[in-house]
């Protein structure tokens, strides 16, 4: 009886010590986000200084936002400055761009004034920089994985400990990530690709490079269509709270976004 005592309080221990290694991994993470987000310049624009340039910034994603086709521009982002553009006066402008450090980095330089890229409420995001717009709940957040690898195919959550999952650098789905690992209760590995957005990586898993990454309800749909031997279909999440992100020194812009209809 002793001895069974003994080693319930050296697994007792042993869970703590991870617990406790785990939290210090997690904190100095975010230390090192706050660190890089505070390193970026950070503009004074909101909608006066906007008016007087006459000119509004939009940004999203390559694929998930707009599309390059035959040599025009089409895809929501295009038809949301369209819509903006008759109702401001203002010219709109929309950028493309799928790293979502740089789309950090657009918008706190001024050089986009509102990220209509939808990041995740598990996100860690600067709220003293930065505030949510245009908030929604989502499908979930699905795992891409080819359809006919039978030596890699995973068909539910807890098959995930142990493998490897690579998400773009920055990737706002990183801390969820993270969290399905505690979830599962074992290893989860995260890979980080400083090059490729999330559509590049699909196409990675696609021709075998590398195995597993993840992608939102609305890329899962994108992805089916473009990868047909993708398997896109293992939700990781249930439904999951999203929204565009705006300058939070931004609020006469915000008040003028919600006054034109701009919502999701």
């Amino acid at each position: 009886m002793a001895k069974l005592r003994t080693n319930t309080r050296l697994w007792v221990y042993a869970f703590l010590l991870l617990l406790a290694i785990a939290m210090l991994l997690y904190l100095r993470r975010q230390v090192k986000t706050s660190k890089e987000a505070a390193s970026l310049p950070f503009i004074e624009r909101d909608y006066p200084e906007i008016r007087k340039e006459g000119t509004l910034r939009l940004l999203a994603g390559y694929g998930s936002g707009g599309e390059v086709q035959g040599g025009q521009l089409s895809g929501a982002i295009y038809e949301l400055a369209k819509q903006l553009e008759k109702k401001s006066g203002l010219r709109v402008e929309v950028i493309l761009e799928n790293r979502w450090d740089e789309a950090l980095r657009h918008l706190s330089s001024g050089t986009a004034d509102l990220v209509a890229h939808p990041i995740t409420h598990t996100s860690a995001v600067d709220t003293t920089r930065y505030m949510l717009f245009a908030e929604k709940t989502s499908g979930p957040i699905y795992l891409v994985q080819r359809r006919a690898d039978s030596a890699h195919h995973i068909s539910r959550q807890v098959e995930l400990a142990g493998h490897s999952i690579t998400l773009p650098k920055a990737s706002p789905l990183s801390l969820f990530i993270e969290h399905l690992g505690e979830e599962i209760g074992d290893s989860l590995s995260i890979q980080v690709d400083t090059l490729y957005a999330a559509e590049q990586l699909a196409m990675q898993v696609a021709s075998g490079k590398i195995n597993y990454t993840v992608c939102t309800s609305e890329e899962a749909e994108r992805f089916a269509r473009l990868f047909p031997t993708l398997d896109c279909t293992l939700p990781l999440s249930y439904s999951v709270r999203t929204a565009w992100l705006m300058r939070r020194n931004s609020p006469a812009l915000r008040d003028s976004l919600i006054a034109w209809g701009v919502g999701r």
